[in-house]
This record gives C-alpha cells, sequence and structure tokens, in this order.
C-alpha cells in the first residue's frame, strides 16, 4: 500500500506562520543591533535603549492588536 506521510510543515497555513514569525524574530534582531549602534555611533547609551524599547513597545502593540482583531 501507498502510505503517505503527512508532515505539519507541508500544510500552506503552517508555512506562512512560520515565515510571519521568522520575519518577526529578524526584525527584533534588526532593531536591537540598530539600536545598539546608533548608541555606539553617538555616544548616547540611552537613544539605543530608546530605540529597543519603542521597538519592543510597537511589537506588542501590533501583535496585541493583530490578536484582538481575529477576534
Amino acid at each position: 500500500p501507498d502510505i503517505q506521510h503527512h508532515c505539519a510543515a507541508d500544510d500552506p497555513d503552517t508555512r506562512a506562520r512560520v515565515r510571519r514569525a521568522a520575519r518577526l524574530l529578524a526584525s527584533v534582531a534588526v532593531v536591537f543591533f540598530a539600536g545598539v549602534f546608533l548608541s555606539r555611533a553617538f555616544g548616547d547609551q540611552s537613544l539605543g535603549m530608546t530605540v529597543v524599547g519603542a521597538a519592543v513597545f510597537l511589537f506588542l502593540l501590533l501583535g496585541i492588536g493583530r490578536h484582538l482583531r481575529r477576534k
């Protein structure tokens, strides 16, 4: 008998969710490193923390907003 194994990674919806999560995590890393580089370039440690804090706040707002909009 021909038995096909179904893997969750083959599902288009699952693949789309994984890609979305990967883009989100990559953007968090980019913003974090941009904040660190900006703080080094301008010599102001508070600038880097402000950029990182604002990015985290924005990501939380977007994530919570998307979740609430689905309901």
